[in-house]
């Protein structure tokens, strides 16, 4: 992924912005609710950006195809790519994606909660990745 860096970049910085939304002590407040989709809107981004980079990286080093979106992190675990760790947060956020309506608002929030800190983990795990290929260092098999 040539683009990485910058991707990287946006990526933090929506981590960031999701931080502050959903920390905030009115994040549930009617009035506050395109603040509130601004985040939803985020932690989609986020999520599908993270699949995404996990899906071309099991594509270059022609890792086991995930059977869901879900499967992505076990297989970037198995290859050492994510601590294994880090997969039930990435888990949540990717079997979040489809079925965000069907969720409450306060609900949503705590599955945000719970996931926030794995992508920070899982984007630090991404970039020791394309470092150690693009330095020559060992490829993650």
């Amino acid at each position: 992924m040539h683009d990485f860096p910058t991707v990287r970049e946006n990526i933090k910085r929506n981590i960031t912005e999701v931080k502050s939304i959903i920390s905030a002590p009115n994040v549930l407040d009617p009035l506050e609710s395109r603040v509130f989709d601004r985040g939803i809107y985020l932690f989609q981004s986020i999520t599908k950006s993270m699949i995404g980079i996990g899906n071309n990286i099991i594509i270059e080093n022609s890792f086991r195809t995930p059977l869901n979106t879900a499967d992505v992190f076990i297989s970037l675990a198995e290859h050492n790519v994510i601590l294994p760790a880090i997969i039930p947060g990435m888990k949540k956020a990717a079997i979040t994606m489809p079925r965000l309506k069907n969720y409450q608002k306060t609900e949503l929030v705590d599955v945000i909660t719970g996931c926030i800190d794995d992508f920070s983990r899982c984007l630090n795990s991404y970039e020791s990745y394309f470092q150690k290929r693009e330095t020559g260092g060992q490829e993650c098999r």
